[in-house]
């Protein structure tokens, strides 16, 4: 082995020309001939799934769609072309892949032996190379899309009905250039050659003597690639080792950006940073301007709207915050009332106090402590109060110092709405727990200590407190932060956290159950809400639309069963540090949480199948409704009539959810979405199951696919 070089420089060449690098590059660029063929094929299998498919088929077939199903027809014969043409340039390429770089080396023995025991004088094989020379010299082969009904002779009614395409074999026969065994293959197959079933097989067998060869080809090389892992270390090794020291003492933080080379403690900036935060706030001031209003107009009609509530200047504390339209017909923040007039900032220079704001929160302390309204405010109030002042005050001083003033240890108790728990329990950052009657009534007597001259009001506020929130769970979420802080930061956490328990809720599994689980004051039931007015008499009328949705009780005994999923779900809260896989995981929980919600069966339909993609594809370029249906398939079961039976409901689905009228869905179409969403919701919990095992969804997906060659019972007719 060569020494390893030793500047960046010299790694980055030795890196590129290295042998391991050399076999990465070759196999990538074989896989554009390989995509070929595996997409023509998944193109070819898709879409004769489709016409297998009953429903679909006889949908296909009908008079009313004689059009649809002649384009599909022809779609077919398109894809038939695609198919074997795709297969004879992967051979090719292939052999002379091979030839090209491994001629003298035993890896070719090692190929061609493998050539000869899995495809040399196959029927199959010779008859998917001899359908291309048929259709270039020939002509396209007579194929037909056929319906078959047989009756069950044990009962009146009822019976098997069968659609699909194939090819008449008679006609094939009378071509005289077939070899052996393809003729030996289309003799074998009786009166017609099933189109699907050849596509599968022949696409089966590829596949798997490609990944045998890919494993073989990267074995031949271990020894490159074990070299090109060195070069690769040594090089993150010198990058880690030219990137700045470590960090600054505990109780030092170092802030982001401008001051970044100083480092700040809490509540305190670093000179650089607060000299360019008050050069910034004093030129916003000096664009703080008189603001002409523009007349208010008369939209010509009086309102018939109760009104709620009237305020009094004396009533007033603060000064109001307004965004008005001014005699320009520019939109601008009033922050200012004085001597009559009104003064503010106008769109653009309010974009440029908001940049303001996010340099501040970017500093370390300010991030973990301080929101960004509290920031907001902080200077609104600064410019208030140093609007025509002749001495300014510092605004970082200032924000430092109320900071320092604001910020202390808080809990976010955030209720949830139709949800009760024997006991409280943790997930991830945060906790769920009752609001108790013993906690309420602390809480009443602690106000009615501060301001007993307030009893009547406060005994008012805390008996709806009892009404609306007593005995429900709440998310609990404890930080050391000012309390616009801990309600973004909570806020965020408790609504994921109650997203996370929807998938673990009665409802998930159970359509056409829905869920009535978010945040309290978020949560959606739809009603009616009737007027029906006769000849001196009416009636208003009230009723909850959605079916079978009770509150949801976890008693200790659900919690225990809920346990794993809810430590598994913990470490998904916070998106920060999550792998590509956990959080494609992350984002398919809470599509699918928020699918629950709907009592539309559409939507559900929607939330549950974006759930599925964000899982089960690599990419958006893959077609989704055929992956997702063969993925789904490979992860729920081994048997092979069982996996069509899901890849049937799974295209019924994406059918559903591309109906164009708004008509109520059939029984038996609800019963499909029913059984697709408990698919969706095993699919998801094996995912979750076993969220640290892959980086990638691309390395879930190919473990998955693994799957096929494991299936004992994947079909071996026409072989």
């Amino acid at each position: 082995m060569s020494e390893t070089p030793g500047t960046r420089g010299d790694l980055l060449k030795a890196i590129h020309a290295s042998r391991g690098m050399e076999h990465i590059n070759r196999s990538h660029q074989r896989t554009f001939t390989l995509n070929i063929f595996r997409m023509n094929a998944q193109e070819l299998i898709e879409i004769t799934r489709r016409v297998n498919d009953p429903d679909e088929g006889l949908r296909l077939m009908a008079v009313a769609n004689r059009e649809a199903g002649s384009q599909t027809h022809r779609e077919v014969t398109r894809r038939v072309h695609n198919f074997v043409a795709g297969a004879l340039t992967l051979v090719e390429h292939t052999r002379k892949f091979m030839r090209k770089n491994y001629s003298t080396t035993p890896m070719l023995d090692r190929y061609q032996a493998k050539i000869d025991a899995d495809f040399k004088d196959k029927p199959l094989v010779g008859f998917v190379q001899g359908l291309r020379n048929y259709i270039l010299h020939n002509g396209l082969p007579n194929s037909e899309m056929y319906l078959h009904f047989q009756s069950n002779p044990d009962r009146v009614e009822g019976g098997t009905l069968e659609t699909g395409i194939h090819i008449r074999t008679l006609p094939l026969l009378e071509w005289r250039e077939w070899s052996a065994p393809a003729r030996t293959f289309i003799e074998s197959c009786g009166e017609v050659v099933d189109i699907r079933t050849f596509a599968e097989s022949y696409t089966h067998s590829i596949s798997s003597f490609h990944d045998w060869l890919q494993s073989e080809l990267d074995q031949f090389h271990s020894a490159d690639l074990e070299e090109l892992d060195r070069l690769q270390e040594s090089l993150s090794r010198l990058e880690a080792a030219a990137k700045p020291g470590p960090a600054a003492p505990v109780g030092a933080k170092v802030s982001s950006g401008e001051g970044a080379d100083e480092s700040e403690q809490e509540f305190s900036f670093a000179r650089s940073r607060a000299a360019a935060l008050d050069a910034a706030v004093n030129a916003l001031l000096h664009k703080v301007r008189k603001i002409e209003l523009e007349p208010a107009r008369d939209d010509g009609f009086p309102s018939e709207r109760p009104i709620a509530v009237t305020l009094t200047d004396d009533e007033i504390i603060s000064v109001p915050l307004v965004w008005v339209t001014d005699t320009g017909g520019r939109r601008a923040l009033v922050i200012i009332h004085k001597d009559g007039a009104h003064f503010g900032l106008d769109e653009e220079t309010f974009a440029e106090m908001q940049a303001l704001t996010e340099s501040v929160v970017k500093t370390d302390w300010a991030h973990r402590m301080l929101s960004r309204g509290f920031v907001e405010k902080t200077t609104i109030k600064w410019l208030q109060d140093n609007f025509q002042a002749e001495n300014t005050k510092s605004l970082a001083e200032t924000i430092a110092k109320d900071g320092r003033d604001a910020v202390r240890p808080l809990e976010l108790w955030a209720p949830i709405a139709n949800l009760e728990v024997q006991n409280s329990f943790t997930v991830g950052p945060a906790e769920v727990a009752t609001i108790t009657k013993a906690m309420i009534e602390r809480l009443e007597s602690q106000a009615l200590s501060f301001a007993p001259q307030q009893r009547d009001s406060i005994v008012g506020l805390f008996n709806k407190l009892r009404e609306s929130v007593q005995g429900l769970a709440a998310v609990v979420f404890r930080m050391r932060a000012e309390a616009g802080r801990i309600e973004e930061e909570g806020g965020v956490v408790a609504k994921t956290i109650v997203a996370f328990l929807r998938f673990f809720s009665p409802a998930a599994l159970n359509f056409p159950a829905i869920s009535a689980n978010a945040l309290l004051g978020s949560e959606f039931v739809p009603s009616s809400n009737l007027l029906i007015l006769g000849d001196g008499s009416f009636s208003y009328k009230e009723a909850i639309l959605a079916p079978n949705m009770p509150g949801w009780r976890i008693s200790e005994g659900a919690l225990k069963g809920m346990r794993p999923g809810l430590d598994a779900v913990g470490g998904l809260v916070r998106p920060e540090g999550l792998s590509a896989f956990a959080l494609a995981i992350r984002s398919s929980l809470l599509l699918f949480s928020t699918g629950t919600t709907f009592a539309n069966p559409i939507e559900r339909l929607s939330y549950s199948l974006s759930s599925l993609e964000a899982l089960l594809l690599r990419h958006s370029a893959e077609p989704a409704d055929f992956n997702v249906a063969e993925r789904m398939g490979l992860l729920l079961t081994q048997d092979r009539a069982e996996r069509e039976a899901i890849a049937r409901n799974v295209r019924e689905a994406y059918r559903l959810r591309g109906r164009q009228d708004i008509s109520p869905l059939l029984p038996r179409e609800m019963g499909s979405v029913a059984t697709f969403v408990r698919c969706a919701h095993n699919v998801i919990g094996t995912a979750l199951w076993n969220v640290d095992r892959f980086g990638t969804v691309s390395d879930f997906v190919n473990s998955v696919e693994r799957l096929r060659s494991q299936s004992p019972s994947t079909s071996n007719r026409n072989q």
